[in-house]
């Protein structure tokens, strides 16, 4: 049983608060919410593409949990987005091309995941990117040139080359 539907009553964020079971598709309804903070619990599933309506949206704090699955490409809608923070769950699949229309994306935290395939070029487009982490993934292929101006601890451990283009 899920946990998510008590945790209403309690005022303030709902991190660190021991949530279990999936994230509710219902937060799609929340069409005012700016920050949605969901960090250090023990939410699994899923993450929503319903998040995606989430238009207001500007920090999205679903790290640290047991939450698996692709990165749904829907969360690419947000325009307000500052802070993606995803890190230290179970996801997988590849980074969806979609992240790289944040446009204003200050900070991206995939981290400690399963996540495969190659890095998409779309993340160079993300000019206000100032921090970005990417370790303890399974990605292959090459990082894009665009990425290059990151500092190289970014790219430590991912055993990946540039791409030549």
């Amino acid at each position: 049983s899920s946990r998510f539907s008590q945790a209403h009553a309690s005022p303030g964020p709902l991190g660190e608060n021991q949530l279990s079971g999936p994230i509710p598709p219902q937060l799609r309804a929340l069409k005012d919410l700016e920050t949605l903070y969901l960090a250090r619990n023990q939410l699994s599933g899923p993450i929503p593409s319903q998040l995606g309506a989430l238009r207001n949206l500007g920090l999205l704090y679903l790290d640290h949990n047991q939450l698996s699955g692709p990165i749904p490409p829907q969360l690419g809608n947000l325009p307000k987005l500052d802070v993606l923070s995803l890190e230290h769950n179970q996801l997988t699949g590849p980074i969806p091309r979609q992240i790289g229309a944040l446009a204003k994306l200050q900070e991206l935290y995939l981290a400690h995941n399963q996540l495969t395939g190659s890095i998409p070029a779309e993340l160079g487009a993300l000019s206000d990117l100032g921090r970005l982490t990417l370790k303890d993934n399974a990605f292959t292929g090459c990082i894009p040139m665009a990425l290059r101006g990151f500092p190289a601890d970014v790219f430590a451990g991912l055993g990946l080359p540039f791409c030549e283009s």
